[in-house]
Order: structure tokens, then C-alpha cells, then sequence
């Protein structure tokens, strides 16, 4: 897998900027959904919107751009492992993720089982770490290219 992934993003013509974009959009799609949903959650938006009806047209669009972003973030991961595996922005980022998923996860439940209804504490302290936990996986993300620079050999 490294071998093609390497000669694909080395002799496609675009092919990175392209991936790259994918995966941006992917983020942005992500974000957007996750962010308007633990927003809402939390009560500091969308107030005029039913929480249950906000979450079913919300849900799929974030489920949905989680396998964009592994399909488009896996090639550059697979060309050049050493640079992520020994990146320890990455190592920050694939825990913000788990961590965002996790609640993700929990929120989903919460919502299928109807408890997100009328949100109490324990539903928006989850919400809380999911957006919070997103954030940071964002920006973790956005920052491994940079490493090189935060962690500069002394």
C-alpha cells in the first residue's frame, strides 16, 4: 500500500491538492454539522428549531464526511508514515479523535434512544466535550504540517 500510494500521489498529475481539497471540504462538512449540533445542544443556537429535528437532518451529513476524510487523508498517511507516526501533533490529533467520536457516538445513541429532547446536563456536558473535542481535532490537524516548526531539533 505504501509503494502505491506513494506512486500515485507522485505521478498523478494534481492528485494531492486534490485529496487535500477533498479532505477540507470533508472537515468543513464535519464541522459545520457537528458544530450547529452541539450548539444547539448546549441552547446558544438555532433555538427556533426543534433539537430532534435538527440532529436527524445534522447526523447524516456528519457520519457521511467521516469516511471522506479517512478515503482522503489515508493515501498521504500511507506514502509517508514516519512523518505522522513521528509527529506528536498527530499523536494529540488521533486522540482528539477518539475522543470526538466517542462522544459523537454517544451523542447518537442519546438521540436514538430520544433523550436529547429536552437536553439535560449530562447530554450537554457531552456536547460540550464533543465540540470541544472536534476543535481540537481540527486544529491538531491543520497543525501537523507545522510540527516542523513547533518542534524545532535544539
Amino acid at each position: 500500500m505504501t509503494e502505491l500510494s506513494i506512486r500515485l500521489l507522485s505521478t498523478v498529475p494534481g492528485l494531492p491538492p486534490v485529496l487535500q481539497t477533498v479532505h477540507l471540504l470533508g472537515l468543513a462538512m464535519l464541522m459545520a454539522s457537528a458544530v450547529m449540533m452541539d450548539l444547539r445542544l448546549l441552547s446558544l443556537a438555532g433555538r427556533g428549531q426543534q433539537v430532534q429535528e435538527m440532529l436527524q437532518r445534522l447526523f447524516p451529513w456528519l457520519f457521511w464526511a467521516l469516511p471522506i476524510m479517512l478515503l482522503s487523508g489515508l493515501p498521504f498517511l500511507l506514502a509517508r508514515p514516519q512523518r505522522y507516526f513521528n509527529n506528536p501533533v498527530f499523536a494529540y490529533k488521533a486522540g482528539f479523535l477518539c475522543l470526538a467520536l466517542l462522544a459523537t457516538l454517544l451523542l447518537w445513541i442519546a438521540f436514538r434512544r430520544g433523550a436529547t429532547q429536552q437536553p439535560a446536563w449530562p447530554i450537554k456536558s457531552l456536547a460540550l466535550v464533543s465540540l470541544a473535542a472536534w476543535l481540537m481535532t481540527a486544529m491538531s490537524g491543520r497543525w501537523i504540517a507545522y510540527a516542523d516548526y513547533l518542534f524545532w531539533p535544539g
